[in-house]
């Protein structure tokens, strides 16, 4: 995000200076906003996904319904159901609908702090205050309207992961306190449970098996049935290794 409002400012004309206040202050945020992520695909039969996320092709393609999904937005209203952003023209456009606002605060000096030099400055100690306040008011302005993009922050990803055509549940985190951590492939990682909402509508719409699972079909079937889920499609991948 940090990057995408530089290239914007500089799309604008800001200039250099303004420009680096800017995305020092997009830094800043950056780092004290955190968020957790709940990781989907459109593409749920992709070989490149089934490599790097499903235990090398030997894991389970899990497809959930579309209003499932929105229906745990509904029922916890810190939870956004986003579609990712590779295309840094879009991307940019996003970001571009707070700049009328950005530039006018930057016109007003929310970036630049009062100087004065003793010797050669007239103003009086007052107006020099008044400036003073003038700096930090339009600087916290500034600010909470960069914080406006808090809930698109964490949708923007490097074109290169395309073919991941992702969707996220995504949450930010205020405290490291609303957090529990687990531990995976020899690191810490912090997660946060959400409940689901009551079943009204359908969770699952389908399974794909990877192309190196060997659970048959008829014991997968067996075991939704045990836990509820009925109606749900099951295939096998069509991805090939070789």
């Amino acid at each position: 995000m940090t990057s995408v409002i530089g290239k914007v400012a500089s799309d604008e004309d800001i200039n250099k200076f303004e420009r680096d206040e800017l995305t020092a202050m997009a830094g800043l945020i950056d780092n004290v906003t955190d968020c957790l992520g709940f990781c989907m695909s459109v593409d749920g039969d992709t070989l490149s996904q089934w490599r790097g996320y499903a235990d090398d092709g030997r894991g389970v393609s899990i497809g959930f319904s579309h209003e499932f999904l929105t229906a745990i937005t509904k029922s916890n209203g810190l939870v956004r159901l986003q579609k990712v952003i590779y295309d840094l023209d879009d991307q940019k456009q996003r970001v571009r609908e707070i700049f009328p606002k950005v530039k006018e605060l930057i016109s007003e000096g929310a970036v630049s702090i009062p100087r004065t030099n003793r010797l050669l400055d007239l103003k009086t100690e007052e107006q020099l205050q008044a400036e003073m306040e003038q700096y930090r008011s339009k600087n916290v302005e500034l600010f909470g309207t960069l914080t406006e993009l808090q809930p698109i922050w964490f949708s923007f990803k490097n074109p290169a992961f395309r073919e991941e055509n992702e969707w996220r549940l995504a949450m930010n985190i205020l405290s490291p306190d609303e957090t529990d951590y687990r531990t995976a492939n020899g690191r810490l990682v912090p997660y946060k449970a959400v409940e689901f909402p009551a079943a009204s509508t359908k969770i699952l719409e389908h399974l794909i098996l990877g192309p190196k699972n060997t659970t048959p079909v008829r014991v997968i079937e067996s075991f939704l049935r045990r836990y509820g889920f009925e109606n749900v499609t099951i295939s096998v991948s069509t991805a090939s290794y070789r």
